[in-house]
């Protein structure tokens, strides 16, 4: 019986973490979606500068970081820069 107690517990903390998983998920999804319009919304000018400072601080996070907090940054940063991408090319279509 222990076991089989056990066996549910896990289960129950793996259904809750598959939950807590796809909530993260939207809200990335969301969060991209309005610093896409955002940035595809801004001048050329501004837009640059935020890019550039936003590079300049996934840099600056990377330098002060541990082994595996990098492998977060650069996984963040493969992100951002699809967003700037996307943006950059809606911002180009829609002038």
């Amino acid at each position: 019986m222990p076991n089989q107690e056990q066996f549910q517990a896990l289960i129950a903390r793996i259904d809750a973490l598959e939950q807590r998983e796809k909530q993260l998920t939207y809200a990335s999804h969301a969060y991209q979606a309005i610093l896409t319009t955002l940035l595809g919304n801004l001048d050329k000018n501004t837009r640059d500068k935020v890019i550039t400072m936003v590079d300049q601080a996934h840099d600056i996070a990377y330098a002060k970081a541990n082994f595996e907090q990098k492998g977060n940054i650069l996984g963040a940063d493969d992100i951002t820069q699809r967003i700037f991408l996307f943006a950059q090319g809606r911002a180009a279509q829609s002038r």
